[in-house]
């Protein structure tokens, strides 16, 4: 398993098994900037009945990403606060956090190309000065102060830290202030659920088993973090990788041609079809945790 990459939603379900700098490869690029504007890759929060789009993957983006900063407000509600992203691919939620609380925000990611982006975009944005980007870091040795952040956040990338899920946990501890928040989504097994129920997922991320909410809640306690709530959007991921099945499976894929070879494409629908089916069968969970720091 590999504790040191970031990759998030449906990245994984094509990942060739070590995930070494996905995001790096010039097809998983592509295929995120088509898709998503290279804003988001994360798990969307989708209205019934919506119909698979780029537009309609976007929205849904959006919408978690607002869900997370509603969630962030305790902690980022009043001036000079600073925020942490654990995972924070091109940016999209920092730039989200401080249009609408006005912090800092640090940016922890490995892949370089997402580095790259983030930082072109905050220039752009003039944006350069309050969303730092330190870096190829690890989230879990981020190298920052302890006792520093306001609220760490996540979306859908701790699950890929592997054995190291619990070291995330732990640094976002030791970053945040006394009555800090952590707040972030991850896609998760269900509690109990047996393993042999999801070896077609776990093939697909290279990794022995996937992190849970009873676990995430252990891992917090031990790292001196209470939960204050977790709000579940588990039939989401089903909702989520259809819809991206389906736009490959049709008139996006012309889209893609050129861009994105059609070896990942095809790896990419059967990733995708692995994961609707565990998230169908009721073996997924994924929503939204808000520990505090004691």
């Amino acid at each position: 398993p590999r504790e040191s990459r970031t990759m998030s939603g449906a990245a994984a379900a094509a990942s060739d098994g070590t995930g070494t700098y996905y995001y790096d490869t010039d097809d998983a690029y592509n295929f995120y900037l088509e898709l998503w504007g290279g804003e988001h890759c994360h798990v969307g929060i989708y209205e019934p009945g919506s119909e698979p789009s780029p537009e309609t993957c976007m929205k849904a983006s959006d919408v978690a990403l607002e869900k997370l900063m509603e969630l962030c407000t305790p902690a980022l509600q009043g001036g000079g606060k600073r925020a942490m992203d654990m995972g924070a691919a091109y940016g999209g939620c920092a730039r989200g956090l401080h249009k609408k609380f006005g912090c800092k925000v640090v940016c922890i990611d490995l892949s370089k190309k997402e580095n790259d982006v983030n930082i072109q975009r905050n220039k752009e944005q003039g944006l350069e000065d309050v969303i730092i980007v330190p870096g190829e870091l690890s989230f879990d040795d981020t190298k920052e102060p302890s006792d520093s952040i306001d609220c760490c956040v996540s979306e859908d990338s701790i699950l890929h830290a592997g054995n190291g899920r619990s070291k995330v946990v732990a640094e976002a501890a030791r970053v945040l202030r006394k009555g800090g928040l952590f707040v972030f989504s991850d896609i998760m097994q269900r509690d109990a659920v047996d393993p042999a129920a999801l070896s077609r997922v776990y093939a697909r991320l290279g990794l022995e088993d996937m992190g849970s909410p009873a676990k995430y809640i252990e891992w917090a306690a031990q790292a001196g973090m209470r939960l204050k709530r977790y709000e579940d959007f588990s039939p989401q991921i089903a909702t989520h990788y259809g819809s991206i099945r389906k736009m490959l499976q049709g008139p996006t894929r012309d889209k893609l041609r050129g861009k994105v070879s059609d070896k990942y494409v095809e790896s990419m629908i059967e990733g995708l079809s692995a994961w609707e089916d565990a998230s169908n069968a009721g073996n997924l969970a994924w929503g939204f945790f808000v520990f505090e720091k004691l």
